[in-house]
Order: structure tokens, then C-alpha cells, then sequence
């Protein structure tokens, strides 16, 4: 693959997560992104955008069930399982304001496990009771189970040979359940202990980043295409309801136009490791902590000691976890004839 951004600019949306959710837990109000949507949400957006368009090209270049799902499983699985065993048996212990007996002896405690086969749960006993944000370890979680279905989806439409026009229509059903349900209901679905409609505000960017590899969208980006979408981004803030339906396109042309150009600097930030989706996970449960012990925090001091902390855990969960377990992603046989 040519170089790129596009690792650079997931780390971005990553910081972006964190940013957004430390005025959350500050009790600030929150920013928004072209008065549309919060900061948080836009870095998840980003991320979904990203991955339909590499996860729809890994299943074109290898379409092996489960070779497919070896290297997502080693992708997603063995950094979240060792982020959620430290969240229980470190983090809730050290921070827990009921008796150790009791902390282990609670159900809940166990449960928080389940995190690791993405039914995802929330609640450590007696942690963070008191936060602004209460009772929520890791609420950044609820995106995996979101990601792991677009994969199985990819999946199917893979085995059932489906080509660029299943894709194409599948944006279709997404728009159209996402603009008359899950953007219109307050009311949540809840299925394996996630929200149904996150499947379809998330997945439709997911869907749009794939139908962008399959149609090859990539050949027309330029300077004067990022301008143009930036532009309609930019003029479209006095009408949000159309920008939020404008945004499904106009977000991934920009996203994935910069993560397909190269840019030195940009590549600088990422030359020794992927740690982006450590900081994902590990953001949230730290933010947390740091404003559980010190509530009066400034927003300044607050960002710079929970963007070091997670930086420091994200590297960490790079080079000791995840780099290795990627490391033992199947390859595909190349069978050569003489």
C-alpha cells in the first residue's frame, strides 16, 4: 500500500474522542462540530469511515471466512481483553468504595468481563458512583459490538459473491432506516447489550467508506474535491437537519481524501506504532480516574495529564500486546505454478 494518513488520522479522531468526552466529565459545556454534533461521536464517525473502506478492501484481497475473521479477532480481541482485565481486577479494586470482600464477591465484578466478547457492560461495583458521569468504567465500549457486526456484514455480502451495487444498496437501506428511525427515536432497541440504532448512525458511514473502495471513489479526490465537500460542510451549518443527512457523504470524502494523501509530518506522528485504538480504550476508564480523584481539575491540566496517561497506556498496549498478536494474523497462501 502507498503511504498515507490514514493511521494518522485515526489517531486524531482517537484524541478527538478524548477531548470530547473530558467536557462530559467535566461538567462543561459541550463543543460542537458545525453546531451538528459533538466531538466525541464525530471522532467514532471518522473511525467507522475509515474501517468500511479497509475492512470491504481486506475481504476483496483474501476472501476466506475465516482467515477474514482471524485478523479482525486479532485486531479487536487481545488489547480489549487485557484493557478490561486491568479495568476489574486493577483499576476497580484500587478506586471501589465498598470492601475488597465485596467488590469480589459482587456479581457485577464478573460480569464486567463479558466486556471481552463484546456484550458490553458498564458497571464496576462502588467506581465512579460519584462522577458526573456515574457508574461507567469504559463507556466507549459500546462502539466494538457496532464495528464486529459491519464485519459480519461485509462477511455475508462477501460469501454470497455480492458486488459494488449490494454495497451500493445497502447505503440505501441504511440511509433510509437511519433518517426515519434511529435518527427520529429516543427509544432505545437493545440487542446483545447494544443499541440497535447505533448499528445504522455508525454503519452508514461504515457502509459509505466501503461503497467508496468498491466504486473506487478514491481516483477523483483532489484539492479541489476536499474544498468543494468542506465548502458544503461549512454552508450547510444553518440547515443541520440536511447537514446531518449531508454529512453521511461529505465526512468520509473529506476523511478519506486526507487519509489517502501524504503528508511527512502527519506520518511522523505514527512512524512507531498504531495507537490509536489503544487510546480508544483506554481514554475513557483514565478520564474517569483522574476526575474522580481531582474534581475541580482545570480543563487544561485535565487534557494534557489524561492525553499523557492514555498515551502512555495506548504505546504500551501497542508494542506489548497488540503489535504481537498482530504478528500472527493468518497470510494467504500464494499458490505459484512453474
Amino acid at each position: 500500500m502507498n503511504p498515507n494518513n490514514l493511521n494518522a488520522i485515526r489517531l486524531i479522531a482517537a484524541f478527538l474522542v478524548l477531548y470530547g468526552h473530558s467536557f462530559v466529565f467535566l461538567g462543561l459545556p459541550h463543543p460542537l462540530f458545525l453546531s451538528w454534533i459533538t466531538l466525541g461521536p464525530l471522532g467514532v464517525y471518522v473511525f467507522f469511515t475509515i474501517s468500511g473502506y479497509l475492512i470491504a478492501e481486506s475481504w476483496d484481497r483474501d476472501p476466506h471466512l475465516g482467515r477474514f475473521f482471524a485478523r479482525r479477532a486479532l485486531r479487536i480481541f487481545p488489547g480489549l481483553a487485557v484493557c478490561i482485565v486491568l479495568s476489574a481486577f486493577i483499576l476497580g479494586p484500587l478506586l471501589t468504595t465498598l470492601p475488597l470482600k465485596d467488590y469480589f464477591d459482587s456479581i457485577h465484578t464478573w460480569n464486567y468481563l463479558h466486556n471481552i466478547a463484546l456484550y458490553i457492560t458498564y458497571y464496576l461495583p462502588g467506581v465512579f458512583e460519584a462522577n458526573r458521569v456515574p457508574n461507567a468504567t469504559n463507556g466507549s465500549l459500546w462502539s466494538l459490538p457496532v464495528e464486529f457486526f459491519m464485519y459480519i456484514i461485509v462477511a455475508m455480502i462477501g460469501l454470497v459473491r455480492g458486488n459494488r451495487w449490494v454495497y451500493l444498496g445497502l447505503v440505501v437501506s441504511f440511509a433510509l432506516i437511519t433518517f426515519f428511525w434511529a435518527q427520529r427515536t429516543e427509544q432505545m432497541l437493545v440487542v446483545y447489550a447494544t443499541d440497535v440504532r447505533q448499528v445504522f448512525l455508525c454503519g452508514i458511514y461504515f457502509c459509505v467508506g466501503a461503497v467508496f473502495y468498491k466504486f473506487d471513489i478514491k481516483r477523483y479526490f483532489s484539492l479541489s474535491v476536499v474544498m468543494l465537500a468542506v465548502i458544503a460542510l461549512l454552508c450547510l451549518e444553518r440547515w443541520i437537519p440536511v447537514l446531518a443527512v449531508a454529512a453521511w457523504i461529505l465526512l468520509p470524502v473529506v476523511t478519506l481524501a486526507f487519509g489517502f494523501a501524504y503528508s511527512p509530518l502527519l506520518n511522523r506522528l505514527i512512524r512507531t506504532g498504531d495507537y490509536s485504538y489503544g487510546i480508544y480504550i483506554y481514554a475513557f476508564p483514565i478520564q474517569q480516574t483522574i476526575v474522580y480523584l481531582y474534581p475541580d481539575i482545570s480543563l487544561r491540566l485535565y487534557l494534557s495529564v489524561c492525553s499523557v496517561l492514555t498515551l502512555i497506556c495506548a504505546i504500551l498496549s501497542w508494542h506489548l500486546i497488540e503489535q504481537r498478536a498482530l504478528s500472527l494474523k493468518p497470510r494467504r497462501t500464494v499458490v505459484t505454478t512453474q
